[in-house]
C-alpha cells in the first residue's frame, strides 16, 4: 500500500537518507493519531534504509509490537516488557547484512513499560553505529521525557478529505459516505475497502452515539450495563466517540447538534473515564454509568 498524504514528513526523510554530509538522526518518534500511516512510513523509510530487496526477508529490520492476549473472545494488547529491548540489543550487537543500516520499529511504544523504556534509553544515550530506532506512539505523554528528547519528532496528523477521496473509485455507490467516516485516517478507509461490513459498524456506532443526547436515564443505565461487559470494544467505541466531537470543535461535518463548548467537556470527561478504566480496577460498570450522565 502507498503511502498517502504526508508529504512534508516523507520528503524530509528522504532528504534525510541523501545527505551525505550529515548523519541521520539514530531515533525517531513517529507520533499522531490511529491509523493515519505512521507505521507504513516507518517500514517505508526503513526498509530504504537497510536497502532490502522485495524478493527477499529483511533481516535488517525489526519490528516489536504489543503481543495480543485473548480472553473469554476479548481481545486486549499486553505491555511491552523488557525482553523485548533486550533483544534490541542483541540484535544491533550484530553486524548488519550488506553492511547496511539495521532498524528498528517499535510499534504501539507508549505500551513500553518502565523497566522497558528505562532498557531503551540507554539505547538511545549510546546508539550503535548505523543503527536506527522509529518508535510510534499516539499519546507520546506514555514516554519519558528523556526518551522523547533523544528522538527527532515527527507529527502525523489527520488527513483531507481530498486526500481520503484519492483512495475510493469515484463510481463507489457509498463514496462519500467511506471519505466521511474515514475521518481523515487512510487506516480506515483501507478497512472499508477490504471489510464490506466495516462502514456499518461504524455508523453504529455513530447512531448510538447520536442517541445518547436523548436517551432517558434507565436507557443510559441500561446501556452503561451493556458497554461494561467488554471493555476493549468499550474503549474502541468511545475512542470513535472523541474522534466525532472534535470533528464538531474543528468545524467539519456532523451529524450531531452540539455546541463546541460542550463538546471539549464531553472529550474531558471521556478522556478521564478511560484513563480511569485503563489504568485502574475500577468498575468498568459505574465509571460507564457517571460518562454517560454528562451526556
Amino acid at each position: 500500500m502507498s503511502i498517502i498524504g504526508h508529504k512534508k514528513i516523507i520528503d524530509s526523510l528522504e532528504r534525510a537518507m541523501l545527505r551525505r554530509n550529515t548523519p541521520l538522526a539514530c531515533s525517531y518518534l513517529f507520533c499522531g493519531p490511529e491509523a493515519v500511516g505512521k507505521f507504513l512510513a516507518a517500514k517505508n523509510f526503513s526498509d530504504k534504509l537497510t536497502n532490502w530487496q522485495k524478493e527477499s526477508f529483511n533481516s535488517n529490520l525489526l519490528i516489536i509490537e504489543p503481543e495480543v492476549e485473548e480472553k473469554d473472545g476479548i481481545f486486549k494488547e499486553k505491555e511491552i516488557k523488557i525482553e523485548a529491548i533486550k533483544k534490541l540489543q542483541k540484535e544491533f550487537s550484530l553486524t548488519s547484512f550488506g553492511k547496511n543500516y539495521r532498524a528498528t520499529i517499535i510499534r504501539s511504544a507508549q505500551k513500553l513499560n518502565i523497566s522497558a523504556q528505562n532498557a531503551l534509553l540507554k539505547i538511545l544515550e549510546e546508539p550503535p553505529k548505523n543503527t536506527i530506532i522509529i518508535l510510534i506512539v499516539e499519546d507520546e505523554k506514555k514516554l519519558l521525557p528523556t526518551i522523547i528528547s533523544r528522538c527527532q519528532i515527527k507529527r502525523f496528523e489527520l488527513l483531507s478529505s481530498e486526500e481520503i477521496g484519492e483512495m475510493f473509485d469515484a463510481s463507489l455507490p457509498d463514496r462519500e459516505e467511506m471519505i466521511f467516516w474515514s475521518l481523515g485516517r487512510p487506516g480506515w478507509a483501507q478497512n472499508f475497502l477490504q471489510k464490506e461490513t466495516e462502514l456499518e459498524e461504524k455508523k453504529e456506532i455513530a447512531k448510538e452515539f447520536q442517541s445518547l443526547f436523548s436517551m432517558s436515564l434507565n436507557e443510559k443505565l441500561f446501556l452503561a450495563e451493556q458497554l461494561s461487559k467488554n471493555t476493549p470494544q468499550l474503549l474502541a467505541k468511545i475512542d470513535l466517540w472523541i474522534i466525532l466531537l472534535r470533528s464538531i470543535i474543528l468545524g467539519r461535518k456532523s451529524f450531531v447538534s452540539v455546541f463546541p463548548l460542550k463538546a471539549l467537556k464531553l472529550i474531558e470527561e471521556i478522556e478521564k473515564s478511560k484513563k480511569t478504566i485503563n489504568g485502574t480496577n475500577s468498575n468498568a460498570r459505574l465509571i460507564v454509568e457517571n460518562l454517560l450522565l454528562e451526556f
